[in-house]
């Protein structure tokens, strides 16, 4: 029977995300770990299983915690418009994440050689397509955008835009990013209907 541990655990994992996020997973070892956390092996074995268990872990907890809550507001039906205001977001938290996305540096890393991380991916991915579709298809819905949109398509189209502007941040090219943010916007604003009043 496994002991309780003595510790917050989702405290530990936190610091596990952050040590993965800013190191990668080859690169932390057990031991980077143990001395981190402030914790034995025993105990995080005993709380999390291999180091894979806990990586893979914190990278749910990343997606769970981080990136889906920040599609939330896109339910909220503000059509094309809400999606305008996301990737401004989006763009704005560029600048504080030194070590880059997570997820993207777990793509990098770890989608080749791990199913689990992969699917952890995807999941991801398909929320930020369904997401996104939806507010098109809103706004499409509510003429709102022109002839010939298609949601889908669109979506692809920004997830591509957004995980390039997520590398560029990392590699710190600002002025790069703000360039193509630029011509994003103005593409999607084209979509939009002109109001001839």
């Amino acid at each position: 029977m496994a002991r309780s541990c003595n510790f917050d655990r989702e405290e530990k994992l936190v610091m596990a995300m952050e040590l993965f996020w800013q190191q990668g997973y080859d690169a932390t070892s057990v031991a980077d770990l143990v001395s981190h956390l402030g914790i034995n092996r025993f105990s995080l074995y005993n709380t999390y299983g291999d180091k894979l268990s806990l990586y893979r872990e914190s990278l749910k907890y990343y997606l769970d915690q981080y990136s889906q809550p920040k599609l939330a507001p896109l339910a909220e039906n503000e059509g094309i418009d809400g999606l305008l205001i996301y990737i401004d977001r989006f763009v704005a938290i560029q600048r504080e994440q030194k070590y880059g996305c997570f997820l993207q540096n777990a793509i990098l890393e770890k989608i080749v050689s791990d199913e689990v991380v992969k699917e952890q991916c995807d999941r991801l991915f398909d929320g930020m397509q369904a997401a996104f579709c939806q507010s098109l298809a809103y706004s499409k819905a509510h003429d709102e955008l022109i002839e010939g949109v298609e949601p889908l398509k669109v979506s692809r189209f920004i997830i591509t835009q957004l995980q390039g502007i997520r590398v560029l941040g990392k590699a710190c090219q600002f002025e790069v990013i703000r360039d193509a943010v630029e011509l994003l916007v103005d593409y999607l604003n084209g979509l939009k209907v002109v109001d001839s009043e």
